[in-house]
Parts: C-alpha cells; sequence; structure tokens
C-alpha cells in the first residue's frame, strides 16, 4: 500500500511538512528494539537509564525507546519510598543495587500490561517508506500489538506537522476530526480495548456543538482556551496539547491538570490501532486514514456543509446519532 500525500505538502516556509510515528508493542525488550533500529538505520546509542534509550544521530534522525510508563521512567516508585527515608539506589547488591532487582521486578509484572513505545523522528511526508521498514522489522520480530491480548489498548500515534499555525488552520483540523470520528472508528477497526480506554474518549457533545457553529471564530487564546474548558487532558483521539504548547507555552504552562507536553508543531493524533503482529498490517493504512482529515480540513466549503449537516442531524435525533452520521459519512466519502 502506497502512502498518500496530504492536500497541502509544503509548510508556510515552503519546506515539505513531517510526520512522526509512535509505535506500542509489547514482546519486545529496550535492547532488542534498540538493535532493530541500528541494524537499519545506523545510530550511537544513549541509555537515559533502564527504560528508556535513544539511538542518535541515525540516518533518520534521532529515535527514542521507552517503557511507556511514567512509574518506571520517571522513577515514580522512589516517590512512595522517600518519606520513610528509604534510598534503593544507596543499597549496594553484589551485582548492582536494590534499585536495579527492583526495576528489573516491576519490569516483569508490568511488561505484561503496558508497551514499550518507539518515538520516531519527523521525517518528510514524501518519505514515509522509510519508516515502514521499522514496522516490517518489528513484525518479523514478533512484537505483539494491541490484537494479542484483550487488555492491550496499545495505539500507533501520528505526529503530522501542521501546513499551517492561524487558528482557523488549527479549529479546521480539530472540526474534521469530530466528524469523521464515528467513521474513522468503523474503517480503522479500533479494537474494543482502545474504545473502552480513556486514551481516545471523543470530543464532549458539547465542545462539538460550540466549534462547528458557524459563528464561532476564535482567536489563538480564545480556541486554546475552550479547547481546555472542554477538553482538560490529553485523552483525546487529536491531542492538540503540544501544538497549542508550541505556540503559546505560557498559557498551557497554567494548566496543571495536563501533565507534561513535549511542544511541536504537529497534531497527536492517537486514535490508530497498534496491529504490529497482523502480517497485513502497515503504517500506510493508519496515515492514509489521517489523510481523509487532512483532506476535509483543507477544504473550507465542503467542512462548513458538512458541520451544519451534523448539527442539523443532531438537532432530529434522539437516538442512534452515530450509527447515522456514520453511514452519512460513508456517502460522502464515496
Amino acid at each position: 500500500m502506497q502512502f498518500k500525500r496530504p492536500p497541502i505538502l509544503h509548510n508556510e516556509q515552503g519546506k515539505v511538512r513531517t510526520v512522526g510515528f509512535e509505535l506500542e508493542f509489547t514482546n519486545l525488550g529496550i535492547e532488542e528494539s534498540v538493535q532493530i533500529i541500528q541494524d537499519l538505520y545506523g545510530g550511537e546509542v544513549n541509555k537515559e537509564g533502564r527504560f528508556k534509550q535513544k539511538v542518535v544521530g541515525t540516518s533518520l534522525g534521532d529515535f527514542t525507546i521507552e517503557f511507556d510508563l511514567t512509574l518506571l521512567t520517571e522513577k515514580g516508585y522512589r516517590k512512595l519510598l522517600t518519606p520513610f527515608n528509604i534510598h534503593l539506589d544507596e543499597v549496594k547488591l553484589q551485582n548492582g543495587t536494590l534499585e536495579d532487582e527492583v526495576e528489573k521486578a516491576l519490569e516483569s509484572i508490568v511488561g505484561k500490561i503496558f508497551p514499550y513505545e518507539i518515538a520516531c523522528p519527523p521525517v518528510p511526508c514524501t518519505e514515509l517508506e522509510q519508516l515502514e521498514r521499522l514496522r516490517e522489522s518489528l513484525y518479523s520480530h514478533s512484537a505483539e500489538g494491541t490484537e494479542s491480548f484483550i487488555t492491550n489498548a496499545f495505539g500507533t500515534h501520528i505526529n503530522a506537522e501542521s501546513p499551517r499555525l492561524d487558528a482557523n488552520t488549527l479549529l479546521n483540523y480539530i472540526k474534521a476530526l469530530i466528524l469523521l470520528y464515528p467513521w474513522l472508528l468503523q474503517i480503522g477497526k479500533t479494537d474494543l480495548a482502545r474504545r473502552f480506554s480513556p486514551f481516545i474518549d471523543p470530543f464532549p457533545s458539547t465542545y462539538a456543538q460550540l466549534i462547528l457553529a458557524s459563528d464561532y471564530k476564535p482567536d489563538l487564546t480564545k480556541l486554546i482556551s475552550d479547547y481546555h474548558t472542554y477538553n482538560p487532558d490529553r485523552n483525546r483521539p487529536l491531542d492538540m496539547y503540544p501544538i497549542f504548547a508550541a505556540l503559546d507555552k505560557d498559557l498551557i504552562q497554567r494548566y496543571k491538570d495536563i501533565g507534561k507536553v513535549k511542544a511541536r508543531n504537529t497534531f497527536h493524533y492517537r486514535l490508530p490501532n497498534s496491529s504490529i503482529a497482523q502480517p497485513t498490517w502497515t503504517l500506510a493504512q493508519e496515515w492514509n486514514n489521517w489523510i481523509l482529515i487532512e483532506e476535509l480540513a483543507s477544504d473550507q466549503e465542503k467542512l462548513d456543509k458538512t458541520s451544519q449537516e451534523f448539527i442539523a442531524l443532531k438537532e432530529d435525533t434522539l437516538i442512534g446519532f452515530d450509527s447515522k452520521w456514520t453511514k452519512r459519512i460513508a456517502q460522502l466519502a464515496s
């Protein structure tokens, strides 16, 4: 399957837009993942701890490989022991410290539930086949993803650089995601574990009604403020906090309830499964579904018309709105 190109290929500086992927999986550890990356792209290893390493200076840029649990990556367990004046790193054992043994035990327990994650460097959207090589290698090394176990709510995150950074462009992407969301769940075959998990909670209907209204034309500050009022956490299929932090760092830092945010000029699309263990799955499938959002967001006339249809159907429907709207979107897309 080929990677489709977005309708707007270049950013405001005239450069080809970049895209990064984040892949969640189990059944491969950090050391094995690091070796896979080096075999494919070269680079040197920087170890930042047992649960986080980087492969820097590769042919594509810098990769980060970590265990996706702050209890371990940020040594959160230390906070539980500090009040008791217990410092595991100071207790020496024959082959290291007590902290080493505790971390090894914790990894063996939670490693069956929480995933490892590879965060890929941003690459031009015209060269995404380079990252497909990583997906193929993870599959050949028996990495396991969302469908491998009933509780695996693992995801594939896409970090696509925004073509523009004005409020209207960002608003249009949020609108497009909301309009396409139930249909994307269907065509992407979103796993039940992910649907029932809090990681991709849909935008509240009250927020949809607000931003889809024809008279909603906020500046950037109001767009961010309203977004936070209705979505005071990161768990949305399109997490806007990274791009908002890049545009207004001071405002985002005032929000103490959203945790650590890495500022970057990219949309953080969190909806897709991580079907890494499926032989027919490719990154192109998920990227091409994202392109549907790109196409709607870049067509102002179609976006406005579809928004009004959404509002009208919502007002006229008491039961079964998502089903009716999904059928309508499927008609529009055909």
